[in-house]
């Protein structure tokens, strides 16, 4: 069975516990969603937030489109198992199952405040799951990629799902696609080991490329650079619930390890960087 954010999906009524409905209607009520927040993005669509109010100083929104212009509206509400989606112009069912899977579910879960989502690649190494964080193209996704080829459980190619919980920061599994390369509304490869079921968080790894001649090291980020890191890689950064989630990213960066490690820009070394993160886990480095 193949959960997405822990959680089965159901195109039907018949709903049981731990699942959503995804559901088509005909006839949403667009004109009371007055208040719409564009979203950047490098999609190369128009999308948007929508609410019946600014919602940017509330500290809840309780229903919500959102809106991939001429292509899919959804709608959902906070205290709803259901995500309801219009078809528009330019619809079809490969583009309303990127969108779905790949914003809208991590907007539902943080209007919800069920997850806090974090920018990363991640992999299961030990039990645990190893983050891979860094600037934009500084090889997340190649890294995550070459570490499913040796046959270690995907978490996330992207966005991370997390949540505190017995003392202990936990993530779920987003869904089971990665993307080891750039395009556009393209859900990616489906990885055939993807972890399942809740995962204590290990190390985090800070992705620093350098020349491709130079040493692979890794060293300890402390202080508040650990807090800009995670503020870095905050990944919905929705108006709502902004006193919970910064006090959640301080308990994130009081909590967990972070490492900066020097990645050379040689494809051919990546086997370097693979054995340095495992040998670092493995000798209790957490």
């Amino acid at each position: 069975m193949c959960l997405y954010y822990n959680y089965k999906l159901n195109y039907n009524k018949d709903k049981e516990q731990k699942k959503i409905l995804i559901q088509e209607v005909y006839n949403l009520p667009y004109k009371k969603f007055v208040f719409e927040v564009p979203f950047d993005t490098n999609q190369s669509r128009e999308i948007y937030l929508k609410a019946k109010f600014d919602f940017r100083e509330s500290e809840a929104l309780d229903e919500w489109m959102f809106e991939v212009k001429n292509v899919v509206t959804f709608f959902s509400k906070n205290d709803s198992d259901v995500i309801f989606f219009q078809k528009n112009r330019l619809y079809s069912d490969s583009l309303m199952e990127y969108w779905l899977l790949h914003i809208v579910f991590p907007i539902y879960f943080t209007l919800t405040d069920t997850y806090y989502f974090l920018h990363t690649g991640s992999v299961e190494i030990e039990n645990r799951a190893v983050l891979f964080m860094g600037d934009s193209f500084a090889g997340k996704s190649t890294l995550t990629d070459y570490f499913l080829k040796q046959k270690h459980p995907l978490v996330t190619d992207d966005k991370l799902p997390t949540f505190y919980e017995e003392e202990t920061f936990y993530c779920v599994n987003s869904h089971p696609y990665h993307r080891p390369y750039r395009k556009l509304e393209d859900l990616g490869i489906k990885a055939k080991n993807v972890s399942q079921g809740k995962l204590a968080i290990g190390n985090i790894y800070w992705l620093h490329p350098v020349a491709e001649d130079a040493e692979v090291s890794i060293k300890e980020i402390k202080g508040l650079k650990k807090f800009e890191c995670l503020r870095y890689a905050t990944e919905m950064d929705i108006y709502v619930h902004k006193k919970k989630r910064f006090e959640y990213i301080t308990k994130l960066a009081n909590t967990l390890h972070i490492y900066e490690i020097n990645v050379p820009r040689k494809l051919e070394r990546l086997e370097e960087v693979y054995t340095a993160i495992v040998k670092h886990t493995q000798n209790g480095e957490l």
